[in-house]
């Protein structure tokens, strides 16, 4: 386990999965605060979608797991309204920053708002201090999803509530799949992952996140399919697109391994496969297939 202090009150780090760490406050990190307005834009609709799940009652206290940037938690507290608190916690610095100053100069009439550099597996929560549990793609990561899962439960009241959104697998997610086939025309693929290792598709079986949330003390758990198109790059020039998605997408690290001699011929092909999917004014659009998952604790 790894324990930092940092010298703001709210960024005390306690953190055991190393890798994800360094991996969201490496490159990774900064690319996604580079590209947050393209990436936002995309997913937030998923995002309302599962908050859609909660009935918040006056007052109410909620946990947003992997806030990333802060958009999600800003909609949570807003719905909550004044008199509520949302307390966002992520293990990105370069992202906390973001939310934080997105917070500070957006006037909303919301709940209170605290983010925290924490990583939810293993930080002492106190016990029911939480009326409700969300996350947008923030759960998939944990090194140990049974522990983490029983300590989110910890930090919910006896009534309380759970609700995230995840991905289903990569092969029903043209997102994934278009640019990352392209790219392996010419490019080796990358190292392969077990199905459940820590990552954006370690709870594509509905199963597996039955299991783990019944172990870790849920119960009255709901996994049901939720279909979104994910459209990226509105407004933007199909070069334009592509030289993002080589950035902050699917086939990111596989594009910056690559040797210069193919650095164009790769982007040439990714746009050669997304051309389908692109129009003038509404960037590309793909079918996104992800679970939208509901429990009580």
């Amino acid at each position: 386990m790894l324990l930092v202090y940092y010298p703001s009150p709210n960024t005390v780090l306690l953190m055991q999965n190393k890798s994800q760490i360094e991996f969201w406050n490496g490159d990774t990190g900064r690319n996604w605060v580079a590209y947050d307005t393209l990436m936002e834009a995309m997913l937030q609709p998923i995002g309302e979608a599962v908050l859609d799940a909660f009935r918040f009652e006056p007052h109410a206290r909620a946990l947003d797991i992997g806030c990333g940037c802060g958009h999600p938690t800003l909609s949570l507290a807003t719905r909550i309204g004044p008199g509520g608190s949302v307390t966002g916690v992520d293990i990105s610095a370069p992202m906390l920053s973001v939310a934080r100053e997105l917070t500070a100069t957006n006037e909303h009439k919301g709940a209170s708002i605290n983010f925290f550099e924490v990583d939810a597996q293993v930080y002492p929560f106190e016990p029911e201090s939480f009326e409700h549990v969300f996350s947008r793609f923030g759960v998939m990561f944990f090194e140990d999803p049974v522990t983490a899962f029983r300590n989110i439960h910890h930090a919910l009241t006896a009534s309380g509530t759970l609700a995230f959104c995840c991905w289903q697998s990569r092969t029903v997610n043209p997102f994934m799949t278009v640019p990352a086939q392209a790219a392996l025309e010419l490019l080796p693929p990358p190292p392969e992952m077990p199905p459940r290792a820590p990552g954006p598709f370690a709870f594509a079986e509905p199963d597996y996140i039955h299991s783990i949330l019944s172990r870790s003390g849920f119960s009255d758990i709901s996994i049901t399919p939720l279909s979104h198109d994910l459209v990226f790059g509105a407004g933007l020039p199909l070069s334009e697109i592509v030289e993002h998605l080589v950035k902050i997408g699917p086939i990111a690290q596989m594009v910056r391994e690559a040797p210069d001699a193919l650095q164009q011929p790769v982007r040439e092909r990714v746009a050669t496969a997304l051309t389908p999917f692109f129009t003038e004014n509404g960037g590309i659009n793909l079918e996104g297939q992800f679970w939208q998952v509901t429990a009580d604790a």
